[in-house]
């Protein structure tokens, strides 16, 4: 199973690489890059954190930018793959709940069980 998660951290620490220049590619700045591809620099920031997805057709400006294939641009299958436990906790021997929602869960129920 592909986790959105780990792809578009993986894929941010890529451009953040690119950008700091640790791939072979001139250092600048998020501003400048930013400016480059038509964003925003909070942008290309929330991007290199994988909280911001990123539409195709900026990811091929990136990587034109960068003079990258668009595949050195995207991470591997391995670092993208997690498994239902990763991504889903099971509460109460039975449910299935993403990892936020089971935290809450576990803090209103055991509060309540008190």
């Amino acid at each position: 199973m592909i986790s959105e998660e780990r792809l578009y951290a993986g894929l941010g620490r890529r451009i953040r690489s690119f950008r700091e220049g640790t791939e072979g590619t001139s250092r600048m700045t998020q501003a400048e890059l930013a400016q480059l591809v038509g964003l925003e620099r909070t942008s290309i920031t929330n991007i290199e954190k994988g909280t911001q997805k990123v539409p195709l057709h900026v990811l091929y400006r990136l990587c034109e930018v960068f003079n990258v294939d668009i595949l050195a641009a995207l991470p591997s299958i391995d670092e993208v793959q997690g498994t239902i436990s990763e991504e889903w906790l099971v509460v109460d021997d039975e449910l299935k709940l993403p990892p936020k929602t089971a935290q809450v869960y576990s803090t209103i129920f055991s509060q309540i069980r008190k």
